[in-house]
């Protein structure tokens, strides 16, 4: 694994606030991964295959809502780490997660997490934590969402799921507006003002942030 790798996964606070010592036992058992586009890391209901982080790319963690459409749960970017819940308690998967473009991974196996563990037991403690801090922002998420504009949960959704530093969201209609919990034709209308305002520019499958401090402003109205 590269020494960018590294300050890569530093970046997260979850792995940068490990114990050295387990987070080392962690790596030694850890490797990296090349996933072409569109390649399934694990499916909705399938046993864990251990923890994961994303080094370069992005993977999109998908579920279903209750009358079976697809909707995007979580877009990961480099230095985050996923896959905790099932590693943790050994049940199903919740969530499909796909690489979405080519994506470097590192990848925990069940077993070698187990055998990190064995050696460091406080790794257990570092893993509920990590799903702790997961759950805190789904609940800040839905918190954020009651109660406020369409306009402003637009807003957040955008900022959310822009790439560092190259002010693009690369992401379909229908996934964003299954984020921000409107129907597309609504979110189509919403866009259109924000691009009038100068705010954003919609291509296919793409929108690109062109005033990131407006959109800052939108999302603390």
């Amino acid at each position: 694994m590269r020494d960018l790798d590294i300050d890569t996964l530093a970046a997260d606070p979850w792995f940068a606030t490990m114990v050295a010592e387990r987070r080392e036992a962690l790596l030694r058992e850890a490797r990296v991964e090349l996933l072409a586009a569109g390649a399934r890391i694990y499916g909705l209901g399938d046993p864990p295959n251990g923890l994961w982080a994303v080094l370069e790319g992005q993977v999109r963690l998908k579920g279903l809502s209750v009358n079976g459409a697809e909707l995007l749960a979580l877009i990961v970017r480099p230095g985050t780490w996923f896959g905790e819940l099932s590693t943790l308690d050994g049940l199903s998967r919740p969530h499909e997660a796909t690489a979405f473009g080519s994506a470097r991974l590192l990848h925990v196996p069940m077993p070698a997490f187990a055998r990190a563990a064995a050696s460091q037991p406080g790794l257990y403690r570092d893993l509920g934590l990590l799903v702790c801090a997961h759950q805190r922002t789904a609940l800040r998420f839905i918190a954020n969402s009651i109660g406020q504009s369409i306009r402003v949960r637009l807003a957040l959704a955008l900022l959310r799921a822009s790439v560092a530093g190259d002010g693009s969201v690369i992401i379909r209609q229908d996934e964003l507006a299954a984020i921000v919990g409107i129907a597309r034709q609504t979110l189509n209308r919403h866009l259109k003002t924000f691009e009038r305002e100068g705010i954003v520019a919609v291509a296919y499958a793409r929108i690109r942030i062109l005033d990131l401090a407006g959109l800052h402003g939108i999302a603390t109205e």
